[in-house]
């Protein structure tokens, strides 16, 4: 399948990622989901991001608004992340098909 990509300008992705990671200290980023797989499409896919952070982060999840739709952001731990990434779906998805 041929990947779509309708994001145009980098610099506009650039700052909704880091809008979505303000009050954060990121380990890594793992952008997931339709971005990820090249199946985002402008006005219809939001842009997911699962987040590591070496300390206890300030929230769990959060949502912003972008010029390209929502960033939905979930945060775990590095500690997290070493503990459950083989049964956290979503775990799994950021470590073996995400964009770092």
């Amino acid at each position: 399948m041929a990947r779509r990509n309708n994001i145009r300008d980098p610099d506009k992705l650039l700052r909704a990622i880091n809008k979505a990671l303000d009050g954060l200290n990121p380990v890594a980023v793992f952008i997931v989901g339709s971005l990820a797989r090249g199946e985002f499409v402008l006005g219809l896919s939001d842009i997911d991001l699962v987040v590591v952070v070496s300390g206890e982060p300030p929230f769990r999840a959060k949502v912003i608004g972008s010029e390209l739709g929502d960033v939905e952001v979930i945060a775990f731990t590095v500690s997290e992340l070493c503990s459950h990434y083989m049964d956290n779906n979503l775990m799994i998805e950021a470590l073996s098909t995400g964009v770092q």
